[in-house]
C-alpha cells in the first residue's frame, strides 16, 4: 500500500492554494496527499467590496479568515496564517505598476530575510517532516507572491524536503510561454515542470468564487474563462533534477 504523502503548501494570501491548485486538490495528484497550507500574508484590508484603508484591517481580516476556512473544508486541507500584512495595507498603495512588477529588485527587501526565517520554521518545526514542500512562483509579479518566491528559493538549498513552485492564478492565465519561462528564469535554465491536475473545470471555478466572494473581480472571472478555454491544467515547476519520483509518477 502506496503511504499517505505529506505536503506543505506556502500561499502568500488567503485564496492562492484554492485557486492556484483547486483542481489538483478535488481530484488531481494532490487530492490524495495530507496537505497543510500556510498562508504568509495574515493580515489584510482588501476585498472588492469596499475601499481599503487601514482601520478595515480587522474585519476585513476576520471575513478572509472565515472564507479561508470554507475553502479548506471544500478542497480538503488544514490551514494556518502567519501574521505579515500584505502590501496593500503596509504600503497604501492600489495602483498596478507598483502592486504588479516582475521586474523590480527584491533582493534587498527585508521580507526575503524574515520570510525566509518563518518557512524554514514551517518545515523544521512539523510534527511530521514534510515529503513536498510547495510556494508560489510569483507568476504576474505580485510583490508578496514575488517576496515569499523569492524567500523559500533562498532557504531551499537548506531544507531536508523537495522543493517545488506552483503557478499563480489568476495571473498564470495571462502569461505567454516566453513571459513564463523568463519569471522562472530563477529556478535555472532546465527547470521541469508536472501537471498536477485535468483541465481546471467550470465546477472547481464556482466552488473558489462560493468561498471567495470577496475576491472575484472581473480580472479574476476573465482568467477563469482563458483557463476554461485553453484547457490550462495546474501545474508545479521544480529545478532540474528536484521533482520527486512519487510525484511525477502519481496518477
Amino acid at each position: 500500500m502506496t503511504p499517505q504523502r505529506h505536503v506543505l503548501v506556502l500561499s502568500p494570501h488567503f485564496d492562492d492554494v484554492a485557486l492556484s491548485l483547486g483542481q489538483s486538490l478535488l481530484d488531481g495528484r494532490l487530492s490524495r496527499c495530507r496537505v497543510r497550507v500556510r498562508v504568509a500574508f495574515g493580515r489584510t484590508n482588501w476585498t472588492v467590496w469596499v475601499h481599503p484603508n487601514r482601520r478595515r484591517a480587522v474585519p476585513v481580516s476576520l471575513w478572509r479568515r472565515m472564507e479561508e476556512t470554507a475553502a479548506a473544508l471544500r478542497f480538503g486541507y488544514r490551514w494556518r496564517a502567519g501574521s505579515w500584512e500584505e502590501s496593500v495595507l503596509r504600503t497604501g498603495q492600489l495602483d498596478p505598476d507598483l502592486l504588479l512588477d516582475a521586474e523590480r529588485d527584491l533582493d534587498d527587501d527585508p521580507l526575503v530575510e524574515e520570510l525566509g526565517r518563518w518557512v524554514v520554521a514551517q518545515v523544521e518545526g512539523s510534527r511530521r517532516t514534510p515529503d513536498l514542500l510547495l510556494s508560489c512562483a510569483g507568476l504576474g509579479g505580485h510583490v508578496d507572491h514575488r517576496l515569499l518566491a523569492a524567500a523559500v528559493a533562498k532557504v531551499a538549498p537548506r531544507l531536508a524536503v523537495p522543493v517545488g513552485y506552483y503557478e499563480d492564478r489568476p495571473y498564470a492565465a495571462y502569461l505567454d510561454e516566453a513571459a513564463r519561462a523568463a519569471q522562472l528564469a530563477f529556478l535555472g535554465p532546465c527547470a521541469e515542470s508536472v501537471d498536477v491536475s485535468g483541465p481546471v473545470t467550470a465546477a472547481t471555478q464556482r466552488w473558489v468564487r462560493r468561498c471567495y466572494p470577496s475576491q472575484i473581480d472581473g480580472f479574476f472571472r476573465e482568467a477563469m474563462d482563458l483557463d476554461r478555454a485553453t484547457g490550462s491544467a495546474e501545474r508545479i515547476w521544480f529545478p532540474a533534477g528536484a521533482r520527486p519520483d512519487w510525484l511525477a509518477a502519481a496518477g
